[in-house]
C-alpha cells in the first residue's frame, strides 16, 4: 500500500526561497530605505507565505506600513525572478519516481503564485496533476498551523501517520508535527546547507536531516520499511 509524500515546493522542489527573500530585500529596500541583517532576513522571510512576511515586518518595524501598492510590486518582482532565475533541485525527478508514494504539493503561495512557478516545471505533470497542489489560498490558516497538510491528507485519502513531508523551513517542520506527520528537513537549498542549520532543524524532532535527493530516497524507503 502507498504512503504519501507531501513536497513543500520553495526550497525543497525549487532552489527560489533565495529568490523570494533577494524580492523583499529589494523592494524594501528601494521603496522603504529599509535594510535587514543576514539575520533578520532568515527569521522574518523564510519559509512563509508573503502575507506572514508583510505581518511580521509590519509588527516588528514601528509605523511601518505595506499597502496594496507595495504588495504589488514585490510580486511583479517575485514574478520577475521567478520566471528567469528559478531552478529545480538537483536529484528531485529520481525521488517523484519512487513509486512506493503518491505524491502530492502543498505551498505556502498562492494558487496564482503557483500556477505561474510551475511553468518552468512542466515535468512534474508526470508524478502529479494540478489536483495534487495545496496552496495557502485553500486553507483558513497556513504554516506553521498545520491545515494545509491535513488538507492534503484529507483530499487524497490518507490518514496524517501515513504521510510524510518534505520541508525546508522551520515553520514545516512545526506544521508537519501538529498534523501528526513525519517530516524530512532537506538542507540542500542555497543558504540552508550548514551544520548549524542541521543542528536548529533536529530540534524539531524531524525524521531525518538530507542534504541531498539521494539521501532523501534512502531515508523515505527507510520510513516506508517501518511503517508497513
Amino acid at each position: 500500500m502507498k504512503k504519501l509524500l507531501i513536497w513543500d515546493f520553495d526550497g525543497v522542489i525549487a532552489d527560489s526561497e533565495k529568490l523570494w527573500v533577494r524580492a523583499w530585500d529589494e523592494v524594501l529596500n528601494s521603496e522603504k530605505n529599509i535594510s535587514l541583517s543576514e539575520n533578520d532576513k532568515k527569521n522574518l522571510l523564510v519559509g512563509v507565505a508573503d502575507k506572514t512576511r508583510r505581518d511580521r515586518l509590519q509588527n516588528l518595524i514601528p509605523n511601518l506600513i505595506l499597502d496594496d501598492d507595495f504588495m504589488n510590486k514585490i510580486s511583479e518582482r517575485e514574478f520577475y525572478l521567478g520566471t528567469n532565475f528559478m531552478t529545480a533541485i538537483d536529484g528531485v525527478e529520481n525521488v517523484m519516481n519512487n513509486n512506493l508514494f503518491e505524491h502530492c504539493i502543498a505551498t505556502g503561495g498562492t494558487r496564482e503564485q503557483h500556477n505561474w512557478k510551475m511553468t518552468q516545471f512542466k515535468w512534474i505533470e508526470k508524478y502529479m496533476s494540478g489536483d495534487d497542489y495545496f496552496t495557502v489560498d485553500m486553507v483558513e490558516h497556513g504554516k506553521p498551523e498545520p491545515d494545509l497538510f491535513l488538507t492534503a491528507a484529507k483530499t487524497k485519502g490518507y490518514k496524517p501517520s501515513d504521510c510524510i513531508v518534505i520541508g525546508d523551513s522551520i515553520n514545516d517542520f512545526i506544521a508537519a508535527a501538529k498534523a501528526g506527520m513525519s517530516c524530512i528537513a532537506f538542507i540542500g537549498a542555497t543558504g540552508n546547507n550548514t551544520p548549524e542549520y542541521a543542528e536548529k532543524c533536529k530540534q524539531y524532532g524531524v525524521y531525518a536531516v538530507c542534504n541531498t535527493m539521494i539521501r532523501v530516497n534512502d531515508v523515505l524507503n527507510k520510513w516506508y520499511e517501518e511503517g508497513k
